[in-house]
């Protein structure tokens, strides 16, 4: 669970323009994916560099506020929290929700499994002919 202050800084991290720019040029092209990656993983690389951190994202010893760095490896459930912060930044900003990107990404596998199958079909008709 996040502290207020924890979710204050990544309110405030996610909101950062570039972040959010590179998201925007994402779901311009649709690139369902690549915005989860940017949103999950990328975007937390930068916290892991403890010297260049914003001073909002430090604690009040001047250390990482994350030290852990948001790494599902070293905190499952505080990385799992902070992404869900990542979608409430996207939905207010952007207005795409994190469940309207998954029926997306469903949509494009289940048109691509269905594409699948008629040319395995069409491929089988023109092998019998």
């Amino acid at each position: 669970m996040l502290t207020a202050r924890e979710h204050d800084a990544l309110v405030r991290w996610y909101s950062q323009k570039q972040i959010l720019d590179d998201a925007k040029r994402l779901i311009r092209a649709r690139a369902w994916e690549q915005l989860e990656e940017h949103l999950h993983m990328r975007c937390l690389f930068a916290l892991s560099r403890h010297s260049e951190l914003p001073d909002f994202m430090r604690d009040d010893d001047g250390g990482p506020l994350f030290p852990t760095n948001l790494n599902p490896g070293n905190d499952l459930e505080k990385w799992q929290d902070g992404i869900e912060v990542a979608w409430e930044v996207v939905e207010k900003e952007l207005g795409l929700t994190h469940d309207e990107v998954h029926r997306r990404i469903a949509a494009e596998q289940k048109a691509d499994w269905e594409t699948f199958l008629k040319r395995a079909e069409e491929r089988r008709k023109d092998k019998n002919r």
